[in-house]
């Protein structure tokens, strides 16, 4: 069904069936497959590119965009970025003894005997993610981390200590090596935690990591071909590669002085016989190697081809379409396994070649995808100018990135919160996959977020006398002819939404932005505005039809879309 067909139906009117002469429940066209792009680069088409890579490109990024061409913008946004500074304590309450405010508490004891302690460093931690999302610049980095955090799921660890080194583990290396990084999450303490691999000893070796390993981090479960065989792996490799896991462990000390952000090997709780795996694995022997012996495994798992294309399927479906034909199956995503296993697994090169692609750029993939929530909210937040700039103290800020936070919950993708191990629904889902982003629950709570944002009436808890939104003044002043109804409409349009809309959309926004007033009058208002910025109500005059024109356009079912 066309993506925009659905939405129109949850608003009560009519739609066109296709977009141009694409039926949506069909897979993309090749469009050239993965030949490099080399059709015209304008402004929709640099949009195109900065929306799937980023989080909501501004207006500014996406003519810089335009004006450095697809190389020198895949460039930017594949430059490796420092990480961040550590989340910090933010406030007074509670009192830790261990840390002060200001400073970073991800290397201190947790002290849960304080009351309210580890709940308010979560809360830290959920913070500084979102002004992670919000400060990300031209980079794919964050898109990178989210994706990553949705294949190597952790969630509901309950130390925000290892949360944090687990997040910094996939923004770390979210363009590098996956294999490497998969031996990484491996013994990580968030993931050891998650999958029970703290419990998994030579006494009682716990399968729930190994099974995961290979059936959603890196081989897929295939079809059924007897008995315990999943095509991909079998029962006894399941079996056979918890043993080659077992004795790695978390130690339990919250109150300790010095954080070891590190697993640790007991080599008395390993299994030191030789494991066999299945005939899948042409029935390879790994000996024992002690602490090592876990990347002998993961070094068997990546010499099966499985590997490379099942996870540049899932690349494939992040980036571009969730509907993968046998034809793109066979031209894109064994394409992208070739480039992968030709670079050892290196990441980068294979989102590259996939975001520069001829296929990439189809205008069938333009408004193809439901936005994700990260991904709508932040694209209304980024884009129209927020005005987080009214806070500047420590405890400000954190509380009104916690509050996004928090706004999120409701949308049914929330850091740290994934449902199940296979990740947020939508991703893999069949038969609707990201259509489920939008339901009955969800749709009013993106509305009310939108509307609440776009009339400047958010609430923040803990900052007083304040209200937050978007600055849209200082948005369209970014537009050629802001005075111009006409022009600024088409403008915003072609900055918000993936694709051109009819005359009559137009023709209904404009009557949102000018009311009972001609285009004449609206320049006039714009004009007296522009003269004097800091009459409140001359900006009022038009500050007042902007937040009506954009409140009525971000609930349009074309702004769900990307």
């Amino acid at each position: 069904m066309d993506r925009r067909t659905t939405f129109k139906k949850f608003l009560g009117v009519e739609a066109a069936a296709t977009v141009g002469n694409h039926r949506q429940e069909d897979a993309l066209p090749l469009g050239g497959g993965l030949t490099p792009y080399s059709g015209t680069w304008n402004y929709a088409i640099a949009a195109h590119l900065l929306r799937r890579a980023m989080f909501g490109p501004t207006h500014q990024q996406i003519l810089d965009a335009v004006r450095d061409g697809m190389d020198k913008t895949l460039d930017k946004l594949f430059t490796p970025v420092q990480l961040p500074m550590d989340p910090v304590i933010y406030s007074d309450n509670p009192i830790d003894p261990n840390v002060i405010k200001g400073q970073p508490w991800v290397k201190t004891p947790l002290n849960p005997s304080v009351q309210g302690n580890v709940a308010f460093k979560e809360n830290s931690l959920f913070a500084w993610m979102m002004e992670q999302i919000y400060k990300e610049g031209v980079s794919i980095t964050e898109k990178m981390t989210l994706f990553w955090h949705n294949h190597f799921v952790v969630s509901e660890i309950f130390d925000p200590r290892m949360s944090f080194d687990y997040i910094q583990l996939l923004r770390s290396n979210c363009l590098k090596n996956f294999k490497e990084l998969t031996k990484q999450i491996t013994v990580d303490k968030a993931m050891l935690y998650y999958l029970n691999g703290n419990q998994n000893t030579n006494l009682a070796p716990n399968e729930n990591y190994a099974r995961e390993l290979m059936e959603l981090f890196t081989l897929g479960k295939g079809d059924l071909a007897g008995p315990g065989d999943y095509t991909t792996f079998t029962e006894q490799d399941v079996m056979e590669v918890a043993k080659a896991l077992t004795g790695w462990y978390v130690p339990v000390d919250r109150r300790n002085t010095t954080y070891q952000p590190l697993a640790v090997f007991d080599s008395n709780l390993h299994d030191k016989s030789t494991k066999t795996l299945s005939h899948r694995f042409n029935n390879t022997k790994i000996v024992n190697a002690g602490a090592n012996e876990y990347k002998q495994v993961i070094d068997v798992i990546f010499q099966k081809r499985e590997a490379a294309t099942f996870i540049s399927r899932k690349l494939y479906r992040y980036f571009i379409y969730y509907k993968v034909s046998s034809a793109i199956e066979s031209d894109i995503v064994d394409g992208l396994a070739d480039t992968l296993v030709a670079n050892n697994f290196d990441i980068a090169p294979v989102v590259r070649e996939l975001l520069s692609s001829s296929h990439f750029y189809t205008d069938e993939s333009l408004g193809a995808l439901i936005r994700p929530p990260y991904e709508f909210v932040f694209n209304t937040l980024k884009a129209m100018k927020f005005n987080s700039s009214q806070v500047s103290s420590i405890e400000d800020t954190y509380n009104l990135y916690l509050h996004l936070y928090r706004s999120t919950n409701g949308l049914q993708q929330v850091y740290f919160d994934v449902p199940s191990v296979a990740g947020w629904t939508p991703y893999y889902q069949e038969p609707s996959f990201h259509e489920i982003w939008v339901n009955s629950v969800t749709l009013p709570l993106r509305t009310a977020l939108t509307t609440g944002l776009a009339t400047k009436t958010i609430k923040v808890r803990n900052i007083a006398q304040k209200l937050f939104g978007l600055e849209l003044t200082n948005y369209v002043s970014d537009f050629s002819a802001p005075g111009d109804a006409t022009r600024l409409i088409n403008d915003i349009v072609a900055h918000l939404l993936p694709k051109p809309i009819y005359q009559n959309q137009l023709d209904y926004l404009k009557s949102k932005l000018l009311g009972n007033m001609t285009e004449a009058q609206w320049k006039t208002n714009w004009d007296a505005f522009i003269a004097s910025p800091n009459d409140a109500q001359k900006k009022a005059a038009v500050e007042n039809r902007l937040k009506l024109l954009i409140s009525n356009l971000l609930t349009m079912p074309e702004y769900y879309l990307s």
